[in-house]
């Protein structure tokens, strides 16, 4: 992917590191993802699918404006956790 996309999935991954989900493809994250943050994984799917589209030469500029709007879903409710949910888990093992 190129940058905007290949940032935006980069910041992503960061944030989901740091909230102590464990790296791996797009579909393992998302699967992730999907256990503590379910009302927006969709988002995360879409801004991917078309991120793949842009990388395609596929994707036109509204594409682009949507898909980054469904990455910014995903961050802003990442970036509302008040401290990693993996680790808080982890913690109580």
């Amino acid at each position: 992917m190129t940058p905007p996309f290949g940032e935006a999935d980069q910041l992503l991954q960061s944030v989901m590191a740091a909230r102590g989900y464990p790296p791996g493809d797009f579909k393992h994250r998302a699967a992730e993802i999907s256990v503590d943050h379910a009302p927006v994984v969709e988002h995360y799917r879409a801004g991917y699918e078309i991120a793949v589209r842009h990388a395609q030469r596929q994707a036109s500029t509204e594409d682009l404006r949507k898909g980054l709007v469904h990455y910014r879903a995903l961050f802003d409710e990442l970036m509302q956790e008040p401290a990693p949910l993996r680790a808080r888990a982890v913690g109580r093992s």
